[in-house]
């Protein structure tokens, strides 16, 4: 319904039709599924619920990766020092679970284990971590925040993988989770309810850091 192949065109059609990017995309797959939008909606959520799961896993999970370099896995024993820590309130210590969330998704990706590739197997730990995040952390988070957070995220991924690469092989590791980074500051600003002008700016930022 809605054809775009760069940000700037995306902004367009958004501001000429009165419509947040996340809209954007429903009505793209609406347009071009044979799916209702709440059934749409409920895949969107069933892909969060394999994230979630996956940072479960990951965090539950001891012992060494797969192979023969004898990796120890680390999620566990992060995750049971954070929750001894009985030190006083840092506002920091919200990184030290965002980290914790990611690391438990890529061991459990190591460990063959099952996970959503956002965009890619090396980077698939930083979207459901800050879906983890904006869950755990943000007052009044809810289930239309996170599929505000996927579509746009999905959105912001598509441009780079028409324009650039999301292939680690092909753009580098910093490649893979430079997209991965901006597709998840795009879809947290969606899900706070930002401009369509701030999460473009926040996907920016993201990438311009990797």
């Amino acid at each position: 319904k809605f054809d775009f192949s760069s940000a700037e065109q995306m902004l367009k059609i958004c501001d000429k039709n009165n419509i947040p990017i996340y809209k954007l995309i429903l009505d793209n797959e609406l347009s071009c599924n044979n799916l209702s939008e709440d059934n749409i909606k409920k895949m969107i959520l069933n892909l969060w619920q394999v994230m979630n799961k996956s940072i479960y896993n990951g965090m539950q999970n001891t012992g060494y990766l797969n192979g023969n370099l004898k990796i120890k896995k680390r999620a566990n024993s992060l995750y049971k020092r954070l929750v001894k820590d009985n030190k006083e309130y840092d506002p920091l210590d919200v990184m030290d679970w965002v980290n914790i969330f990611a690391i438990a998704v890529s061991e459990e990706n190591a460990s063959f284990g099952k996970i959503v590739t956002a965009p890619t197997n090396g980077a698939a730990g930083i979207i459901p971590a800050v879906i983890k995040y904006y869950i755990e952390f943000i007052k009044d988070s809810d289930e239309e925040g996170i599929i505000r957070f996927l579509l746009t995220a999905s959105a912001i991924g598509l441009l780079y993988k028409n324009n650039a690469s999301i292939s680690g092989a092909e753009a580098g590791c910093q490649g893979e989770v430079g997209v991965a980074c901006s597709m998840a500051a795009g879809g947290l600003a969606a899900a706070l309810n930002a401009s369509n002008k701030q999460i473009e700016n926040a996907a920016e930022i993201a990438m311009e850091h990797n």
